[in-house]
């Protein structure tokens, strides 16, 4: 099963101009990070992320000279560490952006109108994510791509699978080929009909 993510969607009164629109934070020790997510019971000290500043690239995302903005930090899911996310998740808000302000956006806390936070529970309770996983099954190379589940079931006539642990895999572009995938699979089984 996958990792989960734990998401901070925040809005600022200021824009960071200086910002890409996509921007991976690699953590000092990125490879044993990784290790340390699928095996500790326990929150690492340091963490890689990703930030999304959309208005970099489409201002009309937040008022004038506001910006909007989402980072995510890759996190165990829950049948890895059983953390209590109601604690642990404003301690990790309260780490992360301190260190956004510290290496990417200057004034941050400061600029700060609005936040929300998104953790492996609500993966768990909002999506049904089983374990708060984010992208469903292992990402390895024999549950990725082709070698996920596929669309329509094998052994059972009119049973289709559809969605991030399917094929073509998971995030949005993955979820919306794997629906289209599944689609087409369906209509294909009913002409044939």
């Amino acid at each position: 099963m996958s990792n989960s993510l734990f998401v901070l969607y925040f809005g600022l009164n200021h824009h960071h101009s200086q910002l890409a629109h996509h921007t991976v934070c690699f953590g000092p020790r990125y490879k044993e990070l990784i290790e340390d997510i699928f095996t500790r019971d326990s929150l690492a000290e340091d963490f890689s992320l990703y930030l999304h500043a959309p208005c970099v690239t489409d201002p009309s995302l937040a008022p004038p000279g506001c910006g909007s903005y989402y980072v995510l930090a890759p996190v165990p899911h829950l049948g890895t560490a059983n953390l209590n996310w109601d604690v642990e998740g404003p301690r990790l808000r309260d780490r992360i952006f301190a260190y956004l302000e510290q290496h990417y956006m200057p004034g941050l806390r400061e600029q700060l109108v609005t936040h929300r936070m998104f953790t492996p529970f609500d993966f768990r309770d909002q999506l049904g994510a089983y374990q708060g996983s984010a992208f469903s099954v292992e990402p390895i190379l024999t549950q990725s791509a082709w070698f996920r589940p596929h669309n329509r079931d094998s052994r059972i006539d009119n049973l289709y699978l559809v969605g991030a642990g399917t094929h073509p895999g998971a995030g949005i572009p993955g979820v919306i080929g794997s629906a289209k995938a599944t689609a087409g699979l369906m209509l294909e089984d009913t002409h044939a009909r």
